[in-house]
């Protein structure tokens, strides 16, 4: 974190003491009780923005939010007020920490004793409750991750503004017993966006709802993110989870309007071994807190259970619950436009009826108010908080010592679990392992690499093979991302008879899979000649001497994009090889990177190897290979529309790597191809995307690149493609590939979901490294496959990865029926009069996760233009 000051923090408990329906805390207009003082010289939210939080049609401003926290922290002596880091649009990213000025000045003490804790080598059972009754709990609250999900950074204004001013015997034990530390924006960019956009829409005719991504990359996928940290919030956000180590985080969000007006733990099926028992039993009894809570205040509508299935896996279930944070969640139903009242159109009440234990008092109005939003926010955080400071000790002792005592002695613990995890040295993509250990390495996790041989299992690995134990604080995290996922059928059943439970996201984040890094589970210990890793780098690639025929770069990685784009950039011409050849004493493969020895060739190649420890070779031979030759510069356009997440994840994609792209826009559709080379359908992008796109009478100017482009937009992109250019579609926009150009396919995928079910999981699948798109591919990897096509080639085309006919292709998490897709097409690409397409119809970008099958992207987008050649024709003048 950039900042690294002492802090201060704010912490807040509920009244609850018996189930009666009483107030829980002082509204704008008085107090509770002869026993509640208020400081006068900090304003309410009301008196500073001009209308009380909740207030229908009015939200604050992230900006004047921002000013008023700073105005409360510079008049008690309870807040303080700091920016943790900047976003990624380059707004601050604000936190506060609020408690007791005693707390507040011995805040370094206390992130000490409650990081010792964290870690319980060398420390005893005595010496942890020691430490455990000498500190205090940090309680973690943020608002609106989800931008559009105002109601609760505007809940929290008022939550701030109570803990800063009133003195009670309420609010004094809270912050003499707790930290709180409040993210009022988990995403500041959105709130940016979102709540300026319906404030500057007031009084027009435009759509009060932001209509794009509200994250510049990842828009509603930013809480998708919690294994692999690709974004800079999600990581902000991690730093201080680990700094502070908060024993739980209250994660304010909001619903649709159709369900329960407020859904807290217990969450549902399924569960899986990543989750440690104390963190989960908290995070249901803060839930439990709070619907007792909001029982009492007759607060109705209030759900549980029958939803959020999210402790399968850790891109939902979050990086802060391997720490041992409980995982309280929030889902409040949402207004109309953010800030109106929602009404039933039968005028019936809203959410389910039934009077169940899951909902005993079901809501009983037609309408929901952006004010009811804000009232049960803040009765739900007070009672949460409450548990926590009424049992301080308690919750520093379970949360943080036992769960990572429990960490220490996992496979005890969790019978079965592997002693560790090996990466074998020598893999065919050093940069995957270097990005899959930097990951580990983000997230505390302790590396091992051997020093020289040893034996493990029965098998021999070499000198530098790397060792995640998972008898470490974080060993849980190590065995859930590395271990192949099986999914609990019968556990994630409700009774036998009862239908089968999906997770709240997908089935699998084994990310080794994922980055297409060899690992292997070691059941049993071992011992090794092992030593602690204290920073992941790149392995040492020594430069050849500079050639007088060639530098080659073999195409394994899927970190050759990096050198393709940078070379580009640079203007030094790339070859690429399109069969096999020898050279430098070594076989090369289809697709190996062959360029022509230059300064800034050299320079270029140089510093990729060193970021990312791929070879580089040089021969002095000129190679009579034949291949292609990209086009210099090579222009990609991404259609994405407007508010299309997986476009996001491809922008990002294709900001990582550098690649010279440009969103296209309705009036690129005029030239397309004096514009781009090479256009990318992003998933998810259909014919009305296209065709229809944002109506302008709804939407700003600044909206307009997305408006439709009518059916000869249509026909302009194909055009695009028969006269010359190159199209690639992934996942659901290969189908918009298919309709545009007629291509001979068919989604022969099944389509009866009683037969068929492929809910986010990793599939076997084969690959042809002589084609083009596979080209550094290996011959079997498995690929993402979440409910998408699979196609029956009817005509001519390169078909660069089918599925295998033999059988169960399930890799990792749950597929039921996957044998019908057995010698369908995933990726294939077809002439297209003078141009190309390339089709890949499963989502190979999902959330930038399977980056093994990056390659397939990268080698198409540069492929369709480029032009067949032989090498020595390239790096000589012609001969006859």
């Amino acid at each position: 974190m950039p900042t690294r000051r002492t802090a201060r923090a704010l912490a807040a408990v509920s009244t609850v003491l018996a189930l009666v329906a009483v107030p829980l805390h002082a509204d704008a207009s008085g107090t509770v009780g002869a026993a509640v003082r208020v400081n006068k010289s900090i304003p309410t939210p009301k008196d500073y923005f001009g209308f009380a939080m909740g207030t229908t049609g009015r939200l604050a401003g992230f900006d004047s939010i921002k000013r008023y926290l700073r105005l409360v922290a510079d008049r008690s002596d309870r807040v303080n007020y700091q920016v943790a880091d900047t976003t990624t649009m380059g707004n601050e990213y604000p936190v506060l920490f609020v408690s007791s000025p005693k707390n507040l000045r011995n805040l370094n003490q206390i992130v000490r004793d409650n990081q010792r804790l964290a870690d319980p080598r060398g420390i005893g059972e005595e010496e942890a409750r020691r430490l455990a009754a000498r500190s205090k709990p940090v309680y973690l609250i943020e608002g609106t991750l989800h931008s559009t999900e105002v109601g609760n950074t505007q809940a929290l204004m008022d939550i701030v503004h109570r803990f800063a001013t009133e003195t009670s015997d309420y609010t004094s034990r809270v912050l003499d017993n707790a930290v709180l530390l409040v993210i009022p924006s988990g995403n500041p960019d959105g709130q940016h966006l979102v709540v300026d956009h319906f404030n500057k829409t007031a009084g027009t005719a435009y759509n009060r709802v932001y209509p794009d991504l509200y994250h510049r990359y990842v828009g509603h996928d930013n809480n998708r993110d919690w294994f692999m940290f690709t974004q800079r919030e999600t990581r902000t956000r991690a730093r201080l989870e680990q700094t502070y180590r908060p024993v739980a985080g209250h994660y304010m969000h909001q619903a649709g309007t159709g369900g329960p007006r407020l859904w807290a733990p217990p969450y549902d099926e399924p569960l899986g071994t990543g989750v440690d028992p104390i963190t989960l039993q908290s995070a249901i009894t803060q839930g439990s807190q709070a619907v007792r809570a909001l029982t009492a205040e007759g607060k109705k509508g209030v759900g549980t259970d029958d939803a959020y299935g999210i402790f399968w896996n850790a891109d939902v279930m979050g990086y802060s619950t391997f720490l041992g944070t409980s995982l309280f969640l929030t889902e409040i139903a949402s207004a109309r436009d953010l800030a109106y009242p929602y009404t039933s159109t039968d005028g019936k009440p809203l959410g389910p009826q039934n009077m169940t234990i899951r909902m005993p008092q079901p809501y009983d109005k037609a309408t929901w108010t952006l004010e009811q939003i804000v009232a049960y926010a803040k009765t739900a955080a007070y009672a949460g908080i409450k548990y926590v400071a009424d049992n301080p000790e308690s919750w520093l002792f379970n949360n943080l010592y036992q769960v990572a005592r429990n960490g220490t002695n996992l496979t005890d613990v969790v019978p079965g679990t592997p002693y560790a995890y090996v990466v074998p040295a020598g893999q065919r993509d050093p940069y995957a392992v270097l990005e899959m250990l930097r990951l580990f390495e983000f997230g505390k996790v302790e590396i091992d690499q051997a020093t020289a041989a040893f034996t493990a299992n029965g098998k021999r690995y070499p000198a530098g093979s790397y060792v995640l134990r998972t008898r470490q604080p974080l060993g849980r995290w190590v065995d859930q991302l590395l271990k192949i996922d099986e999914y609990p059928e019968k556990a994630a059943r409700k009774c036998a008879d009862c239908p089968l439970i999906m997770p709240y996201s997908e089935t699998t984040d084994n990310v080794a899979l994922l980055l297409g890094v060899d690992v292997e589970p070691v059941e049993e210990a071992f011992t090794a000649p092992l030593q602690r890793v204290r920073q992941v780098v790149p392995q040492q690639v020594r430069m050849p001497a500079p050639p007088r025929g060639a530098y080659l770069v073999a195409p394994d990685s899927y970190g050759v994009a990096h050198v393709l784009a940078r070379l580009q950039k640079a203007n030094v011409p790339v070859f690429r090889a399109g069969e096999e050849f020898d050279a430098a004493g070594r076989e090369f493969a289809p697709g190996t990177v062959v360029v022509p020895p230059s300064d800034a060739a050299r320079r270029v190649l140089q510093e990729v190897a060193a970021s990312t420890g791929i070879p580089v070779y040089a021969t002095d031979a000129v190679p009579k290979v034949d291949g292609f030759r990209l086009k210099p510069g090579t222009r990609v356009g991404l259609v994405r529309g407007a508010n299309n997440m997986p476009g996001g994840w491809m922008m990002w994609l294709l900001d990582q790597y550098g690649v010279n792209y440009r969103v296209v826009g309705a009036d690129d559709y005029a030239d397309l191809r004096g514009r781009y080379d090479t256009i990318v359908l992003a998933d998810g992008v259909s014919k009305d995307t296209i065709v229809k796109g944002l109506d302008p009478a709804k939407n700003p100017p600044q909206f307009a690149w997305a408006r439709g482009v009518g059916e000869d937009g249509w026909k302009a992109l194909a055009g695009f493609v028969s006269g010359g250019g190159n199209l690639v579609a992934i996942g659901g926009a290969s189908e918009t590939a298919r309709q545009l150009l007629d291509l001979p396919i068919d989604n022969a995928a099944p389509s009866d979901q009683e037969k068929f079910s492929v809910p986010g999981a990793l599939l076997r699948a084969s690959y042809k490294p002589d084609v083009p798109a596979a080209w550094g591919m290996p011959k079997s990897w498995p690929v993402w496959f979440n409910r998408d096509a699979a196609y029956r080639v009817r005509g001519e085309a390169q078909v660069a990865s089918a599925y295998p006919e033999d059988g169960d292709l399930l890799a990792s998490g749950y597929a039921k029926g996957s044998e019908a897709l057995g010698g369908l097409a995933n990726v294939a690409t077809f002439d297209v009069g003078k141009g190309h397409a390339t089709v890949a119809a499963s989502e190979i970008t999902f959330r930038s996760w399977p980056r093994a099958t990056w390659p397939l992207v990268v080698n198409s987008i540069y492929h369709g233009p480029s032009e067949p050649t032989r090498y020595d024709r390239v790096a000589l003048p012609a001969t006859d």
